[in-house]
């Protein structure tokens, strides 16, 4: 009898535990950054791979967007990952559409992107 009540006594603590987890309010927590870094999100072990040229671009995550240049007669270039391009060029997965004075449009494998010129005392930059 006394073995009964103690399995009794551990099933409804079993299931009691069980419908706290359920409805628990943390299985719909948002965290809201507002503007500071996910603690969440862990600072060493996401392995990156490092790209150092456009030749291993495979996302515009990989894109260094470093400046543009204006020539005369009005020709623009633009300095991507150590490179210097002008519309129209292809190098890799990374292809040229447009250079704005303070953007450049570009398609990464067929997908168009548009990247914007981080300016000096912006968000990105850290001053």
């Amino acid at each position: 009898m006394q073995r009964r009540i103690s399995l009794i006594s551990l099933v409804l603590f079993a299931a009691v535990i069980c419908l706290f987890a359920v409805n628990s309010p943390c299985q719909n927590f948002k965290y809201e950054a507002m503007a500071k870094r996910d603690p969440f999100v862990p600072l060493v072990g996401v392995e990156r791979t490092k790209v150092s040229g456009l030749e291993d671009v495979v996302s515009v995550d990989d894109v260094k967007f470093e400046g543009i240049t204006i020539g005369p007669g009005g020709k623009k270039t633009v300095f991507m990952n150590d490179r210097i391009l002008k519309e129209g060029d292809r190098v890799g997965l990374v292809e040229i559409i447009k250079i704005g004075d303070e953007s450049v449009t570009l398609v990464i494998s067929g997908t168009e992107h548009n990247v914007e010129l981080n300016k000096e005392g912006g968000p990105r930059s850290g001053l």
